[in-house]
């Protein structure tokens, strides 16, 4: 199966630090909101659904979504930064055409 998305060393760390494993995956999808208009959202979830489209998966994690929220989500990088000024996961999207300064919401 070919990944829909790519998932950086250090997203891959911080989503097993929160549980991420064989038996929770991480569910994605795109909801409106944001200052760029539509921001992503996520949740570790152990409850599949036949619905689901799984966008990645390895030894370790697995990411799955929505159909509607697959074709926003296609070709994202998932990165973790630490910094000491701003923290957290980042969406790098190729495909926005415009996103916010922190990188939680994008205009398709």
């Amino acid at each position: 199966m070919s990944a829909l998305l790519s998932v950086t060393d250090k997203a891959k760390d911080q989503l097993q630090t929160l549980d991420v494993n064989h038996a929770k995956f991480l569910r994605l999808w795109v909801g409106e909101g944001g200052c760029s208009g539509m921001s992503y959202q996520a949740v570790i979830d152990d409850n599949a659904t036949a619905l689901d489209i799984v966008l990645y998966q390895d030894d370790d994690i697995k990411i799955v979504s929505d159909n509607t929220s697959k074709s926003y989500l296609e070709g994202i990088t998932i990165d973790y930064e630490d910094d000491l000024v701003k923290s957290g996961f980042r969406f790098i999207n190729p495909n926005a055409v415009k996103t916010c300064g922190c990188g939680g919401s994008f205009q398709a």
